[in-house]
């Protein structure tokens, strides 16, 4: 009885997401809708091994940001939002500032030198983009350290199902990966986070793509580590 209602569940909320998506194809419609039902509703019921990879995650992606905050990339980012807004959040090396450009620097600086972890399939570097946007985004809102964690594993989980839809190819073509599917990942976990219903995090998701578009033609410069700084700001906006 509880997985037929679990599933009845999810087929309503999945119907609900897409009757609000005019204009979208069908593929696009089923796709984002299951992926922010999904989201939405599934349990807080994380395995231990799932919320130990979490929570090491956090804290290997704060140790690289530390490691990264002197970096000329972080500097430069540093510097550049200094005056665009303070705020309650940390900034790796610098005074507190606004959600999005505390994400952007710390996010900047996870992947300054490159030690940030990588996923496979989605060929992107998830954490160096979703641990600086939730704890940004949690600092704001005053969330606990166990909804950062769940809202990591729903962000990871997504930017894992993107990946598998789309690469190898779309890595092949010339995306980097850690923007044009991190910001998608990002928005689906500030979305959980901030415990938006499914047609809420769909909008999310649907809005992130229009601000993920990158070259790995610039890889090997100061702007490869604001990829991950970008989708960190961009999927927390």
């Amino acid at each position: 009885f509880s997985a037929t209602r679990s599933r009845n569940a999810f087929r309503q909320a999945q119907e609900a997401v897409i009757g609000q998506t005019v204009g979208w194809s069908d593929a696009e419609q089923r796709s984002t809708a299951r992926l922010a039902a999904w989201c939405a509703g599934t349990p807080r019921q994380w395995s231990a091994a799932c919320r130990e990879g979490a929570r090491r995650a956090f804290v290997d992606t704060v140790a690289v940001m530390l490691a990264g905050r002197d970096e000329a990339c972080t500097v430069g980012t540093r510097r550049a939002v200094r005056t665009w807004g303070s705020g309650p959040c940390l900034v790796i090396g610098g005074d507190p500032l606004a959600a999005p450009w505390a994400a952007l620097v710390n996010g900047t600086a996870a992947h300054a030198i490159d030690y940030d972890d990588v996923l496979d399939p989605a060929m992107s570097h998830p954490s160096a983009a979703l641990v600086p946007a939730i704890l940004a985004l949690a600092e704001t809102e005053g969330r606990s350290g166990a909804d950062a964690l769940d809202a990591f594993l729903v962000g990871y989980e997504v930017l894992a199902r993107l990946g598998e839809a789309m690469n190898l190819v779309h890595y092949q073509r010339g995306w980097h990966t850690a923007l044009s599917l991190g910001s998608m990942g990002v928005a689906a976990a500030c979305g959980r986070l901030l415990r938006l219903d499914a047609s809420g995090i769909a909008m999310a998701i649907s809005l992130a793509t229009s601000v993920a578009g990158v070259s790995k033609r610039q890889f090997g410069t100061m702007a490869t580590p604001l990829h991950a700084g970008r989708a960190a700001k961009n999927g927390l906006m």
